[in-house]
Parts: structure tokens; C-alpha cells; sequence
């Protein structure tokens, strides 16, 4: 035994006094100092292996906009309807937003507000929004006597009494709590009113948002970037979220070869230089282990950081056609808004980010996706009765969420994110 340790001991003594052996402890060190810096940087990339959700989820910008939200709604409430802007003769986009009551906080108030606080006149005069209260009784929503709810909006949208049989499906649905069929309904109801406004944009959004400052001027100069292309599109996407965007296992051949590729290189690279110059230094040990350790660790760690980290999404309008996800804010074109009518009521059951998504992809429509994000969810709750199953930091309405969104700085009057950079 004292001779085996006298061996192993000679043998590990010459590793790490040899070439190779050196190399090995520098890469390790390096290596190690590389998964602390990845540690402390890439903890809001839900895509990544250090994702902290404890850190990642913290309301920074969102929480700032919310207080101006807040306070435009209160000078809101004490204005009267002259002291409010609202839509001009020359309209460019429909703003449509359904509500319903929600236990606790009514989110509402400070998503409306947040679309409406820092527009210019000027953006204000081509924008007509409406707000549908969707209650067979509006009188059961908590805003519906709220005075901003009437001074901020062009057209406060309740279903047509007049129509008993629907009246009594809407009835019927609000007590079975049929979410599914009462949600296609009021998407479809918002539509067809923002059809009727021959605005050549409509924009839908949910009623647990919050909007970035600026949002209708990005709108309005992505929907032209979309327009340009000149293929048929579905919709504009105001809100995605990042962690549905990761290395998705139908792309592992791509990861595979570009993996192989790169060993490859390393080893012909090596190869080179011992051939011209560095025949001593460089040993077939040290290729070898350059390639089959340190490469493949190099790769390992670049995957692990999270595709959102390594190869994020740049600023301006992307497609994506896949792993978006959710219905919180599209844009239609008043042409394909008609057609989405018509498709939402064949289905007349299901979820709209999910029936746009089938139906897309049975017809070849693009998507397209405003980067950085325009808006933020934040309910907690959702108003489907879908969620609440709750994980160790949040419930499951909670993890819909846009980790660039709290990037977003307010410097004066202008609205910066490091992307723009």
C-alpha cells in the first residue's frame, strides 16, 4: 500500500508540474470565476440554470409606473369630462380592454390608466378606446360608478339588453363560470366594436397590464416595421414572456452540430499552430484535453447561462411564431381583425392565445413580436379561474411574466432600456 501511494502520489505530482497540467488548473480557476459572474448576472433569464425566482420577479419598473398610473387616475377622478382628452376625428388605433370583477384588487384601474398617462395630445387624439364592463350586470364590476371610468374612455361598452337569448347565455355562463366560452365572447364583442370605428389598427388588451410609457409610439412604428414586410400576419404582440424561449429540445440537432463544429475548430486550430510553431508546448495531451474537457465544458456552461443571456433578443420587431405566450396584448389590422372574429366564433370554446396559435399555424401566419416587451402582467389572480396552484414564490398567474420589462428606465421624459443601447 505505502508503494501504491508513493505511485499515485509521483503521478499526480508530475500532472501538475507539466504542461498540461497547469493549463488544467488555470482553465479551472477561470472556470469557476466564470460560474460566479454567471451567478450574479443571469439570475432574471428564467432560461437559464441560474435563474433565482426569488430576485428575478421583483417589480422594478412596473411598480414605478404603477404610481404614476395611480396618480393620473386620481386627478382623473376629480376632473370633469372637459378637462379630458379623448379621441379626434382621425383615428388610428382602437384601444379594446373587457374587464370582469376579480377577488381582492381590480387591476383595471391601473392598467387603463397606464395606457392613458403620458400620451401627447397628439397621441391621444388617434387612439379611440373602449372598455367593456363583462357583467351581464355592470353594476356587480366594483369601477363601473368610478368617475374616471366615464372621463377617460371614448365609448364604455356593456352587452345589448335587447338581445334576451344571449343575455341569458351570458347569465348562464357567469354562474357555471364557463370562462372558456365567456372569454371568446367578449374578445369577439370588442372586436367587431372596434371594427365599426374603421380604425386600420386594433389593439386588445387584458385588464391586469401595466403599459410602458411611450407604448402607442412604438406601437404605431412596429406595426409600420410589420407592414413593410409585406407578408400576411396575423397579429403584433405587445407582451411575451422570456421563459418559454430557451433551448427547446426540437432544435437539438442545430445545438448538436454547432457543438461538434466548434470542438472541431479547436482541435484543427491546435493542430495548426503545433504544426507551425508550437510543436514542444502544445502536446497531443494538451489537445486532447483542450478537446474533450475544456470544450465541451466551455459549451456546457454557455448552454447552462440560458439563450435568453447568450443570444438575447435584439431591440425592434422579431417574429415568433412559437413559445411567446399569453393573450396579454395583440394588434390586429382591422382587415384580419374581421377574420379573427370569424375564427373565434366557429371555435367558440378555448382560450385566444391558443386558438391564434393553431389557426396560425394550419394557415402559415406570421407573428410578430415588439422587443423589449410593451407591457407587464401583474395579476396574481387570474380572472379565468385557471390559476392559483400555487409554487414556492407564487401562484401560477404570477409566473406570467417579462423579466426585460423591469429593465426599463425613466430618465426625465424619455423611456430607456439597456437594449436600446
Amino acid at each position: 500500500m505505502p508503494r501504491l501511494r508513493n505511485t499515485l502520489s509521483s503521478c499526480t505530482s508530475r500532472i501538475l508540474i507539466s504542461g498540461v497540467g497547469r493549463f488544467l488548473l488555470c482553465f479551472t480557476f477561470l472556470y469557476l470565476l466564470l460560474l460566479q459572474i454567471c451567478r450574479y448576472t443571469f439570475y432574471r433569464d428564467p432560461t437559464s440554470a441560474f435563474f433565482d425566482p426569488s430576485k428575478a420577479y421583483r417589480h422594478i419598473y412596473s411598480e414605478q409606473r404603477q404610481r404614476q398610473a395611480d396618480a393620473y387616475l386620481q386627478a382623473a377622478n376629480v376632473s370633469t369630462t372637459n378637462d379630458v382628452q379623448l379621441s379626434g376625428p382621425e383615428v388610428t388605433l382602437c384601444l379594446g380592454l373587457a374587464t370582469v370583477q376579480r377577488p381582492g384588487e381590480q387591476y383595471v384601474r391601473s392598467a387603463y390608466a397606464s395606457l392613458m398617462e403620458g400620451l401627447t395630445k397628439d397621441d391621444r387624439e388617434h387612439i379611440y378606446s373602449v372598455l367593456l364592463i363583462g357583467h351581464a350586470d355592470p353594476e356587480r364590476h366594483p369601477i363601473y360608478h368610478e368617475p374616471w371610468l366615464r372621463h377617460l374612455s371614448d365609448k364604455l361598452l356593456t352587452y345589448n339588453t335587447s338581445d334576451t337569448k344571449q343575455m341569458e347565455l351570458l347569465r348562464s355562463w357567469e354562474q357555471t363560470q364557463d370562462y372558456r366560452k365567456k372569454a371568446i365572447f367578449d374578445y369577439t364583442y370588442l372586436l367587431e366594436t372596434c371594427i365599426e370605428t374603421g380604425a386600420p389598427g386594433i389593439a386588445i388588451v387584458e385588464d391586469d397590464i401595466i403599459a410602458v410609457a411611450g407604448w402607442y409610439p412604438r406601437t404605431i412604428a412596429a406595426l409600420d416595421i410589420v407592414k413593410s414586410k409585406g407578408s400576411e400576419w396575423l397579429y403584433l404582440r405587445l407582451f411575451y414572456t422570456e421563459q418559454f424561449l430557451g433551448w427547446n429540445s426540437e432544435f437539438w440537432p442545430t445545438y448538436l452540430f454547432a457543438s461538434v463544429s466548434i470542438v472541431l475548430a479547436v482541435a484543427a486550430m491546435l493542430l495548426i499552430l503545433r504544426h507551425l510553431h508550437f510543436h514542444t508546448s502544445i502536446s497531443a495531451w494538451l489537445i486532447l484535453t483542450a478537446c474533450f474537457v475544456c470544450t465541451p465544458a466551455c459549451i456546457a456552461l454557455f448552454f447552462i447561462a440560458g439563450r435568453m443571456s447568450m443570444l438575447p433578443l435584439t431591440p425592434g420587431v422579431h417574429e415568433m411564431p412559437n413559445f411567446g405566450c399569453c393573450a396579454q396584448g395583440f394588434v390586429f389590422s382591422s382587415t384580419t381583425a374581421g377574420r379573427v372574429v370569424g375564427k373565434l366564433k366557429e371555435k367558440e370554446v378555448g382560450f385566444v392565445d391558443m386558438i391564434l396559435e393553431e389557426w396560425a399555424n394550419e394557415e402559415k401566419l406570421t407573428r410578430f413580436a415588439i422587443v423589449p416587451s410593451l407591457l407587464q402582467h401583474i395579476g396574481g389572480r387570474s380572472s379565468k379561474g385557471d390559476d392559483f396552484k400555487p409554487t414556492e414564490f407564487m401562484s401560477t398567474a404570477d409566473t406570467i411574466f417579462n423579466f426585460g420589462f423591469e429593465l426599463y428606465r425613466q430618465d426625465g421624459a424619455r423611456i430607456t432600456h439597456p437594449v436600446d443601447a
